[in-house]
């Protein structure tokens, strides 16, 4: 009997199921579902649609049932920068919104008040791009009252489709 080992890809304007095995010394590779992926616009931001993008989760895991060929673990894999925010009841606050929404705009300014980009860079290593997840997070401040303090917790898009997955 061989193990199954699923990696789903999310990008942002597609999403696939690979399913490895191994089978005579080699590593096998196999796509075995693949589903579009798209920005929504909410309330003038463009957001991702988290039921849409487990229901396709399930989809592709349902199809490795299909096929006889069950993962004994998976991983998910997406875009770097985004992230939901939960409250104490583990319920998503607000809409998850897009790194290409235009709410960073005009952020980098604001956060050269509060740090210099040498000493931000010298701490962090990434380059100034204005969907790094620091931009949004001052975006957010800034637009949300309050919303940061009622997070319980804040996880990036892999590990909150993970959550979902597993609790």
């Amino acid at each position: 009997m061989n193990n199954y080992y699923m990696a789903i890809d999310i990008g942002a304007s597609s999403g696939r199921h690979i399913l490895g095995t191994f089978k005579g010394g080699q590593i096998i590779l196999e796509e075995i579902y693949r589903f579009t992926n798209e920005m929504k616009v909410r309330d003038k931001h463009l957001c991702w649609d988290f039921n849409y993008l487990f229901e396709q989760i399930l989809l592709g895991l349902q199809k490795c049932g299909e096929l006889g060929e069950i993962p004994v673990t998976l991983a998910i894999d997406t875009w770097g920068v985004d992230f939901v925010l939960l409250d104490k009841n583990d319920q998503l606050l607000g809409d998850t919104i897009a790194y290409r929404d235009s709410r960073t705009n005009g952020m980098d300014a604001e956060l050269r008040k509060l740090i210099l980009e040498d000493e931000l860079y010298r701490r962090t290593g990434i380059q100034k791009q204005l969907f790094n997840t620091i931009y949004q997070l001052l975006a957010l401040q800034r637009t949300e009252k309050g919303i940061l303090d009622q997070a319980e917790r804040f996880l990036m898009v892999p590990e909150y489709l993970n959550f979902l997955l597993t609790g």
